[in-house]
Order: C-alpha cells, then structure tokens, then sequence
C-alpha cells in the first residue's frame, strides 16, 4: 500500500473527533448528574477504572486506548487490534490506516484541550509500536496497564462489549480525576532560607510512584527564584526572563539552549542560560552538549546545574571546561543546584518571594501531576 494512504482520511478524522465529542456529552451528563450508568459488563468497567487510574503513569497506553476505542465508536466493523498497516492483511476487517497518525494529530490535541491525561502518541514508545495484534498473548512489556489495556481489546472484539459504552466510561472516570486535581496549593510565608532549601529537596526527591515528571520540578524552582531575582539584581537590567518551554519539547526543536533562558531585551540575545540535571551526575558529554549550544552565541554566562550529590566537576572535567570557556568567551559553571538555589536566595530581599511563582508553577505546567501537587501540600504544612 502506498504511503501517503497509510493514515486517516479527513472525513475518517471527522468521524473519530464526533465519536470522541459523543462520548464526552455522555460523560459529562452522567458526571453532573452524578450517575454511573453504562451498558457494559461489571468486570469490563473495572478493566476502564483501572485504565484510567492508571492514565498518569501510563500516559502512552492510555492515549492508545482512547484512540483505538473512539475508531471502533466511529468504524464498528474494524478490528481495532490490528493497529498498523503492515499487519493488517491478517484480518478480514482492517481500518486500512496506521492509528498511530491519528493518535498524533486528533487524539492527544483532543485530550489536552479537555485537561484529560495523554500522550503526544499512543504508539510513542517502542512496546506498543511492535507489529503484532493486541491480543491477549501480546508479549512485549507495557507495564502495569498491559492487563487492563489488553483485556479491553478481548472484551471489545471477543466478548462484544460496547467501545462507544467504554470511551463515555473512560471519560467519566477523567473527568472526576480531573476534578480531583482541583487543589488549592499551600504558600508558605518562612523566610528562612535553610528551611526554603529543605522543602524544595524534599519536593523533588519525594518518591513519586504514580506519575512522570519529578524531574521538571528543580527547574520550576529555579526559575520560581529567578522570577524574583532578575528585578532585584543590576546584573539583569535591561533583560528578561523567557518563558519556560514544554517539558517534552527538545531544545532542538525549540532553538532553546536551556531550561532557563535570559535575554536581552534590546538585541533578543541570550544573555544567560541554565541546563537543570535531576539526579543525573555532571559528564563530559553533558558538558560538551552545552558547548554545542553555545559555540555560535554571544552568551555571557552557562550554568549547568544537577540536584545529584556528585555536582562539582572533577579534574579532568575541569579542563574540559576551562578549555571551552576560552574557546567561546562565554562563563561555563558546573555546580550543584541545591547549593546554587541557597546562595541566590540569600539575594533576595525577601527570600519567601519565591513561593506564590512556584506555585503559581505547580498549577499551570503540564508536566506537573496531581501527585506532585498532592505532595507539595503535605510538605508545606507538616
């Protein structure tokens, strides 16, 4: 088959979005009317409750879910486990389409537009991507959705369960996680700079079990403390803070040479320009990363900053460093971003500034889960 007939028409795409727009009236209704009245089996409706429980961790199975049930709402004759083209000569109903397009560019922009958990693909990761039906025998490794996730297969094709019953389920059961999410965050008031620190470590080493993202929360700190500091340093006169990229967004896709970026309000040029690491000890391939970013810029300063004990750079590193920072005319400074966090707090008039911006952080990044904010409160009010 010809490549460019391998993905959805635009009528089909039409199709799934009334399909996927169908299910959420449903949903809504039953939501606001507080029922929970669906015409699909017991055991089917505890397979959907366990997928959606599951959306924050297995965001990628669940936007394959969401995507394969609103084709078979919106196409009832396909056989949804037959995924990809390459495969589908082995049944006697295929979509004759890949889902993995469709995923892309109708099911994540739908479920982001309706704050529902997601993936920018439900075939993102290498598991799911295999070219084998899902049936129950599938034998790549998926995780703790792969019962669930393969089961709803069995249960839509198999057994005759209703997929249009199931997607309206699934929504419902987003929706009151959704709502669940709704909390208002805790601002502490201290401003003790000891305990500021203490806080923000224990928030990023908590032991997240449920959800992705720990790694974005350094960052939003830092940047939470550069929001204060960029109008109280001269240093930074005559600049401003850029706004945070998406978590998911590659910096070469962005053009961003850091995590944290200021610039020149007069020329647009970064002036300075921090990498945040979690956990991840500083390399030499990290520093050479950050030197290919700035090779051809006028950057005054580059921190690379890593929340791992191991953050200074040994000897060797030091060279290494030393060497680009005559190349390039451009500060490059290795350190540990707890110790980096105390000292510009202690520039701070008012150390205690810096909570309202991360918070403000917690709530509007999408990278951040309800767990992470869940927890933030228990730290912040022990």
């Amino acid at each position: 088959m010809a490549r460019q007939n391998q993905e959805a028409s635009q009528d089909i795409q039409a199709k799934i979005l009334d399909a996927l727009n169908s299910a959420y009236e449903v949903a809504e209704e039953n939501f606001n009317s507080k029922k929970y009245d669906y015409s699909i089996s017991k055991d089917f409706k505890e397979c959907i409750e366990k997928l959606s429980e599951l959306s924050e961790k297995a965001s990628t199975g669940f936007t394959n879910i969401v995507t394969c049930l609103a084709i078979k709402t919106a196409l009832p004759d396909v056989d949804i486990r037959y995924h990809q083209v390459q495969i589908q000569d082995k049944t006697g109903r295929p979509a004759g389409f890949n889902f993995r397009g469709l995923s892309e560019k109708v099911i994540y922009l739908w479920l982001n537009e309706n704050s529902f958990e997601g993936a920018k693909s439900g075939w993102q990761t290498r598991t799911f991507e295999r070219p084998k039906p899902y049936m129950l025998t599938y034998d790549e490794n998926i995780g703790d959705i792969k019962e669930p996730f393969l089961k709803t297969f069995d249960y839509v094709e198999e057994k005759g369960e209703s997929a249009k019953e199931a997607l309206a389920c699934l929504f419902q059961c987003q929706m009151v996680l959704r709502e669940s999410k709704k909390i208002t965050l805790s601002i502490p008031k201290t401003k003790d700079i000891q305990l500021i620190v203490g806080l923000f470590k224990n928030h990023f080493f908590h032991p997240y079990k449920a959800s992705k993202g720990a790694s974005r929360l350094p960052v939003l700190a830092l940047y939470a403390v550069y929001s204060v500091l960029i109008d109280q340093l001269d240093r930074y006169k005559g600049m401003e803070l850029k706004p945070l990229e998406a978590h998911s967004a590659a910096d070469s896709q962005t053009g961003a040479i850091g995590d944290i970026e200021i610039a020149n309000l007069s020329t647009g040029e970064i002036f300075e320009a921090v990498e945040v690491k979690h956990d991840i000890a500083i390399s030499e391939r990290i520093i050479q990363d950050a030197a290919k970013k700035i090779m051809d810029k006028s950057v005054d300063r580059y921190y690379i900053l890593t929340t791992h004990q191991n953050c200074e750079p040994d000897e060797e590193l030091g060279k290494v460093i030393s060497n680009i920072k005559a190349m390039y005319n451009c500060q490059l400074i290795s350190n540990g971003l707890i110790p980096s966090l105390k000292y510009y707090l202690r520039l701070l008039s008012d150390p205690s500034l810096v909570f309202p911006k991360y918070v403000e952080l917690l709530v509007l990044d999408k990278a951040i889960k309800h767990e992470h904010r869940d927890t933030w409160n228990k730290l912040a009010t022990k």
